[in-house]
């Protein structure tokens, strides 16, 4: 025995060219069946109502005609041609029987009206409805009066041409309904295919960097549409991810070239206490001080490295409103302490309120001291200032200046990136972070930084950054 055959359900369209089609053909057609509902009631409404004030007409001259007409008499000329083949009147007589009106203008095999039962029910003001007596037989307007000492007169009209009229405006609407949305539907699917080409074209095209095509982009159409400017974008994107990976990657490899020297080194002196060659108390007092610092090396890059990726992430951690000038001289007291050889000059307000971390910010202060100490000659002289600037104050301006020999032009755009070292001769013990912690540090809490120098003149550092509201 054979499993039932499962119905398939229909479903909606998955590509947006059959969304955007399926859509506009249901809104057409919706506005198309709501103008042809409304043409063709008014339509009817319109053949109706002249269908009743004909038959008034006809049941007011009968009715005078038979008040005027003696007993038993025939109705005038003008009733008669009113009532040839369209009209059917009838008149009941008080004692029951039934006489049909011109009866001889009539086809007898056309089917009479069904009348009400009782008759009062259709007597009014108002035609109604009724149906034919026999099978096959039009629709009726009826309307009854009473005609004083004659009985009651029936008139009705046939609805055979007003819904034959109808019908042949149905069949109009349902054959320019399906044209036009026959019609829409090609003229849109070809629209459609044609202003989703260059779409078409950059899904292609994504599909392939996805694959990983990583130097591919994708084709742009003209730059004033909606398409375009998205190709535009997604070219922007690309470039920028590429650019963020590069830089990731070379990161990732400054960072892995910074830490083998430490580890070379911890591991060169521990291979030689393995092999027994530390036999003096000397060299074992040396071997665990070069231990020391090259572990203490691999803590300070760690911790900067630490400090970046957090600074990456969450910028915004523990801010509260903090004095920089406080700040910059604590900072300045311990560099003194560092190089007593060198002479730094503190210029800062009483009020240099800044809302962001204290520990963030004395780094930034320490670093730009740092880079005195590692890129100047002993003894090289510094300034330190930080002011207001703004009117309302609406910033605070820190700046670090030294007296030393520059940094040179091919240099100074890349200060701040990581890792970089201009002159590795002078870079000291630094790992080539310091100013891409300013950097970073300034960025997130809202400001910026720049540098200035020339060979010779020395160098200037200042960092702006938002007063604490």
């Amino acid at each position: 025995m054979k499993p039932a055959a499962i119905p398939r359900r229909w479903t909606r369209p998955r590509s947006l060219r059959g969304r955007l089609l399926l859509t506009l053909l249901t809104l057409v057609a919706v506005a198309l069946i709501a103008l042809d509902a409304v043409v063709y009631a008014a339509l009817s409404r319109d053949l109706m109502h002249r269908t009743d004030v004909t038959l008034r007409a006809v049941r007011q001259r009968v009715a005078q005609q038979l008040e005027q007409a003696a007993p038993g008499g025939k109705l005038g000329n003008d009733v008669r041609l009113l009532g040839a083949s369209e009209f059917y009147l009838q008149l009941r007589r008080p004692d029951g029987t039934v006489r049909d009106l011109v009866p001889q203008l009539r086809d007898p095999a056309n089917a009479a009206p069904r009348l009400p039962d009782p008759l009062s029910r259709a007597r009014g003001a108002e035609p109604v409805t009724v149906g034919p007596s026999a099978p096959g037989g039009p629709d009726f307007r009826l309307l009854v009066q009473r005609v004083p000492g004659r009985g009651t007169l029936v008139a009705a009209a046939p609805l055979d041409q007003v819904q034959g009229t109808l019908r042949q405006v149905l069949i109009v609407e349902a054959v320019a309904t399906g044209g036009v949305l026959a019609l829409l539907a090609g003229a849109g699917l070809w629209v459609l295919r044609r202003g989703l080409a260059p779409l078409e074209s950059m899904a292609r095209d994504a599909d392939a960097i996805a694959s990983g095509d990583r130097a591919g982009q994708v084709a742009p159409a003209d730059d004033d549409t909606e398409v375009g400017r998205l190709g535009l974008a997604l070219n922007t994107m690309l470039a920028v991810e590429r650019t963020t990976q590069d830089r990731l990657r070379r990161f990732v490899a400054d960072a892995s070239h910074e830490l083998r020297t430490p580890v070379t080194a911890v591991l060169g002196y521990a291979d030689l206490h393995h092999q027994g060659a530390l036999v003096a108390p000397e060299q074992r007092e040396r071997v665990m001080h070069g231990i020391t610092t090259e572990a203490l090396r691999m803590q300070r890059l760690v911790d900067d490295l630490l400090l970046l990726a957090r600074l990456d992430s969450v910028p915004a951690r523990g801010r509260t409103s903090v004095d920089l000038a406080v700040i910059v001289r604590d900072a300045v007291s311990a560099a003194r302490v560092m190089d007593s050889h060198r002479c730094v000059t503190v210029a800062a307000e009483g009020d240099a309120m800044v809302h962001g971390d204290a520990e963030q910010l004395r780094r930034v202060v320490d670093n730009l001291l740092a880079n005195v100490r590692n890129h100047t000659p002993c003894g090289t002289a510094a300034q330190v200032t930080v002011s207001t600037a703004g009117s309302p104050a609406s910033h605070v301006l820190l700046t670090v200046a030294d007296q030393g020999p520059g940094i040179p032009d091919e240099a100074l755009p890349r200060v701040f990136d990581r890792f970089y070292r201009g002159d590795p001769a002078h870079s000291g013990d630094g790992s080539g972070l310091g100013l891409a912690i300013v950097a970073a540090v300034a960025h997130a809490h809202g400001g910026s930084v720049d540098v200035a120098s020339a060979a010779g003149e020395g160098t200037c550092v200042a960092v702006r950054l938002p007063t604490a509201p």
